[in-house]
């Protein structure tokens, strides 16, 4: 079998493998990584094992007595998903960059706050890897077909790949041909936001530090236990400054923070320009904060 030569290929050659497996999702990224890499690389994963350092979110070291990889996580980690998304990321640092340097840290905030370029790439092209392979785009769209987007929807697709609600959302808004909108916000102020390719070319997005719109921050208040496939229909000038919108949104309280799922039904209707795909891995790398939060 021929070697990939990009995170994205790695990351489709190894689901499909895991699939024509007839093994269930999520996939068991432990055990896949360590039976691809003992039969095709002479300096295989030898153990994926906990480490207890805190702050620390995964790591990839290579074992000198053994010459040999090791892949270690937090395992005191409760977001659902977050660990399974951290060894496909330490995973990709193995297939892909592991000819580089000895050792990756991986911290929630570590991700963002590499000194180089260099390294910011390689954070990106980790997640792109862990992106691919647990989230394979045609299985994806087998969950979500002629179905309404939701919350609940995404929290579904989320469970079945045991990934985090952010991740998962984050693969929607990259397949999807809809235009709508993921935003963070914390203290009623934007953290990050990231389109889809249709609403970035009509202009939907806003930057870190946008308060958030009175009217949502409202309703979150006077709404704690509302449902979270509860939708509400907004006008322009709110999440835009000429098309309608469609808001969902959740309160993550472990994280302080309120999550908005935005859709934009009319903009596809609208005639637009082509402009560059983009990738939400690449862009979040672009941004100094927020890739690892999640519900």
């Amino acid at each position: 079998m021929t070697d990939p030569t990009t995170p994205s290929a790695w990351g489709i050659q190894l689901s499909k493998l895991w699939m024509a497996t007839g093994q269930p999702f999520p996939v068991d990224v432990k055990q896949l990584a360590l039976e691809v890499t003992k039969t095709r690389f002479p300096d295989p994963i030898g153990i994926v094992t906990p480490h207890g350092i805190p702050g620390i979110d995964g790591m990839l070291s290579k074992r000198k007595t053994k010459g040999d990889w090791c892949i270690s996580y937090d395992e005191t980690v409760t977001v659902p998903g977050r660990i399974n998304f951290t060894l496909g990321h330490e995973f990709g640092h193995y297939l892909v960059h592991r000819q580089t340097r000895k050792e990756f840290r991986c911290g929630q905030s570590d991700l963002l706050d590499y000194n180089s370029v260099a390294s910011m790439k390689m954070e990106s092209e980790a997640n792109r890897f862990a992106s691919f392979l647990l989230m394979p785009a045609n299985d994806f769209r087998k969950q979500i077909e002629r179905q309404v987007i939701s919350i609940d929807l995404l929290g579904h697709c989320a469970e079945r790949y045991g990934t985090s609600f952010t991740a998962t959302a984050l693969k929607w808004l990259e397949i999807t041909a809809e235009a709508a909108i993921l935003i963070v916000a914390r203290d009623d102020f934007v953290c990050w936001s990231y389109p889809s390719k249709l609403a970035s070319r009509k202009a939907a997005y806003l930057p870190p530090g946008t308060p958030v719109p009175r009217s949502a921050i409202d309703r979150l208040g006077g709404a704690a236990q509302h449902s979270r496939n509860e939708c509400r229909r907004v006008g322009p000038g709110v999440w835009h400054s000429t098309m309608e919108a469609e808001e969902s949104a959740i309160v993550s309280d472990q994280f302080d923070m309120a999550i908005f799922l935005i859709r934009f039904p009319i903009a596809g209707l609208m005639e637009h320009d082509e402009e560059p795909e983009h990738d939400s891995y690449n862009f979040l790398m672009d941004r100094a904060q927020g890739l690892n939060w999640s519900k």
